[in-house]
């Protein structure tokens, strides 16, 4: 919008969205503060803010209310009020809201979108501190405009969908994150990791626009609860699992065998550091390394060469290729002599059918892999939030790709 005012006031103005009959009456500065103070004018009729009939003037609240402005020249500004009463003959006595910030706000209209820009790139708790702005306030201003957008998101096209979980407190909360693989965007967030949680995204799915029978792939982990969630309501999706997650459990099995016959026990160093590199990535100095650890390591060695059987598995070129090569990689692990990789090779056959279905959809969990990692920075930049309600506004605001309402008054 073009800036079309003249003087400060009509600065003052343009960015509280102020007509008439509003005014600013008085503009103050004290303690290295801007003070604004805005009326309206007398015995003018309002409108009922329920039904918008013009209605009778009552007076005005008891108490005047602040809200926070963008600063003037950095330093803080602040809007004052006392909100204008009307009767009506249907709502009797009602407050007229102000042009400059939303129900129950803090902040003007402006502040809040200021702040929205700024929650993108800066923890919560460090723009508290940078803007003087309480905590809870910056919280609930994230929690309201999110919110907002996600209760009026379309889901009408959603066909195929990624699950993925991350966690909200070490240890203690988790969250289920679904995202839309084709816009690559999260679409919901449910709290814990069970079935539970794939029944109420059905639901926010139908409520939405989309429909259940529509959804034609469904990508996870090894979760048995995602498993029986997309049986029970998503009939119609095939099931993969995704290829980041089978590999991840061979070289978990991979690496119980190697602690068990080398002793050692360190994380992400020496042999088990060696060891995590595919071969197609590997220097000659490492290839070479990893050839001698597997003589002086024989389990571990055999081990190894399960787990670059299972690369050559995903390097199939269709599905009835890929599925020789997991018929075989299964027996080995299962005759193995190895308990961890017999283990492995047990679930391997249990889930085979949702191994395999990659090969028809060749759909994977890259994408929700990679929004899992926006989200553990967005889990930095929610330090300061208490709540599961936060985490979550802040994941949709980070990767929901959502447009948010909030008006910016310029």
């Amino acid at each position: 919008m073009e800036l079309k005012v003249t003087g400060i006031m009509g600065i003052f103005e343009q960015s509280l969205g102020i007509e008439e009959p509003w005014f600013i009456r008085s503009v103050e500065t004290v303690n290295n503060e801007v003070h604004i103070y805005v009326d309206v004018r007398d015995l003018v009729p309002l409108k009922c803010p329920e039904c918008g009939k013009p209605c009778r003037r009552a007076g005005f609240e008891d108490t005047e209310r602040v809200w926070r402005h963008t600063d003037v020249c950095l330093y803080p500004c602040y809007v004052h009020c006392r909100r204008p009463r009307v009767t009506c003959d249907d709502h009797k006595t009602k407050l007229v809201e102000v042009p400059w910030g939303r129900k129950k706000g803090k902040l003007t209209y402006m502040m809040e979108h200021y702040v929205l820009l700024l929650l993108h790139d800066i923890p919560v708790r460090k723009l508290a501190e940078t803007l003087k702005i309480n905590e809870k306030t910056l919280t609930k201003t994230l929690r309201y405009w999110v919110n907002d957008a996600v209760e009026k998101d379309d889901l009408s096209t959603v066909r195929s969908i990624a699950v993925d979980e991350t966690s909200f407190k070490r240890g203690q909360s988790y969250v289920t994150v679904i995202s839309d693989i084709q816009k690559r965007r999260v679409i919901d967030v449910e709290y814990g990791r069970s079935s539970e949680c794939i029944y109420e995204f059905s639901l926010k799915l139908e409520k939405k626009g989309g429909k259940c029978e529509n959804i034609r792939n469904f990508s996870c982990d090894m979760s048995s609860a995602y498993k029986l969630g997309c049986e029970d309501w998503f009939p119609k999706a095939t099931l993969t699992i995704d290829k980041f997650h089978v590999k991840q459990l061979i070289l978990n099995g991979m690496e119980e065998v190697r602690k068990e016959e080398t002793g050692i026990k360190k994380k992400k160093t020496g042999p088990k550091k060696l060891l995590m590199i595919p071969e197609s990535r590997q220097t000659e100095e490492q290839a070479k390394q990893i050839s001698e650890l597997s003589k002086k390591y024989p389990k571990t060695g055999r081990a190894y060469r399960m787990v670059q059987c299972l690369d050559e598995v995903y390097k199939s070129r269709d599905y009835f290729e890929a599925r020789e090569k997991m018929n075989k990689l299964i027996n080995w692990l299962k005759r193995s002599r190895l308990e961890p990789m017999k283990k492995v090779g047990e679930t391997f056959k249990q889930r085979k059918k949702e191994i395999l279905s990659y090969f028809l959809s060749r759909i994977t969990n890259a994408i929700a892999e990679g929004i899992n990692s926006m989200i553990q920075a967005a889990k930095r930049k929610a330090r300061g939030f208490r709540t599961i309600e936060g985490f979550t506004a802040m994941i949709y605001l980070v990767v929901g790709k959502f447009k948010l309402n909030c008006p910016s008054m310029i």
